[in-house]
């Protein structure tokens, strides 16, 4: 089989977010990432992802292939983008996030702290005809309690690919946060969002352009291209990594 080329944008996130539009439900956005010409994109919401089953099903309906994801925050409070070959590796991926999440409301005794709340914003579940199934009502947006380097090696013992979440931006960034990208620190690639002015250098490793979108308008506004075999996760790995004839073009 040889390779053909697929538009990805591997950073997408649902109205689970609590900083999404309410509008990003699976189906819009995977409307409007056919209209748009994606042929791969991934939903990752922060440190959740329980709209992923409904992405699945817009996806098929769409004519899009969907990377399983989530965009998780470690104790340092930096995002990394985990990518999953399968939805069972991202449910068991969210599985120690979600133990990590619920130590907030639980003293020393494992007690609750008390009843929660409805989060004041969005993190709303839904399925793939836009029906709201409930709320998350999970801190959605903290930290865990995952240190960095914890947490991209439990992304890659379930077979994913971890990648820096904007890493050329000012906040939430493994260069905002820690000042440096330690070397010892096995990411898969670095998401350049292109926010700073000075250059930013990738340091030999393979470079992504994504959207992050939150509204349905920016979805495939910054994509990557991939010339791959087929649309799925051990390709995608294979071009990061320039093998096989598979590659990530990068402008």
């Amino acid at each position: 089989m040889a390779v053909r080329f697929f538009s990805a944008d591997l950073h997408i996130h649902s109205c689970l977010s609590p900083c999404a539009e309410l509008d990003m439900t699976p189906w819009r956005i995977m409307r409007k990432a056919s209209e748009a010409g994606l042929d791969i994109v991934a939903i990752a919401d922060h440190n959740s992802c329980e709209n992923l089953e409904a992405a699945a099903r817009a996806a098929s309906k769409a004519g899009v292939s969907l990377v399983p994801a989530m965009e998780i925050t470690s104790s340092e409070e930096v995002h990394v983008l985990a990518l999953f070959e399968t939805l069972e590796a991202a449910l068991r991926m969210q599985e120690s996030v979600y133990r990590e999440l619920d130590s907030f409301y639980r003293g020393p005794q494992g007690r609750e702290k008390g009843d929660r709340q409805p989060p004041p914003f969005g993190q709303v579940i839904v399925n793939e005809d836009d029906e709201v199934l409930g709320f998350s009502r999970r801190p959605l947006s903290g930290a865990t309690g995952i240190r960095l380097s914890g947490l991209v090696a439990a992304i890659h013992s379930l077979g994913g690919v971890a990648i820096a979440s904007h890493a050329d931006r000012g906040s939430f960034s493994v260069t905002s946060q820690l000042g440096f990208i330690p070397a010892d620190l096995e990411f898969d690639a670095l998401e350049v969002c292109g926010q700073r002015q000075k250059p930013f250098s990738l340091q030999g490793q393979p470079g992504l352009r994504c959207s992050d979108a939150h509204r349905l308008e920016d979805i495939g506004g910054k994509r990557t291209g991939f010339l791959l075999k087929e649309a799925s996760l051990k390709e995608i790995a294979l071009a990061l990594k320039a093998a096989d004839g598979r590659k990530a073009v990068f402008d």
